[in-house]
């Protein structure tokens, strides 16, 4: 898009895209990351490393649960 001047509208149309939006987070990303960034996979939802929190009843009854199953 930027080698050749094209617009976004021509880069939607020359490359078969639909979504102005895709383009421009593409752009948004190669100006901030550089080439290097596009390289990245960003689908799906971020990942904090902490394993989601169970409601204290639901974590009570497992807890409740493995205690039983050990003792048999």
């Amino acid at each position: 898009m930027r080698e050749e001047g094209l617009s976004l509208s021509e880069t939607m149309r020359r490359f078969n895209i639909n979504c102005l939006g895709i383009i421009k987070r593409w752009e948004r990303i190669y100006l901030e990351e550089g080439p290097e960034g596009l390289a990245v996979e960003r689908r799906g939802r971020k990942n904090t490393g902490q394993p989601a929190k169970l409601p204290k009843e639901i974590e009570e009854d497992l807890i409740a649960e493995n205690q039983r199953l050990r003792a048999e």
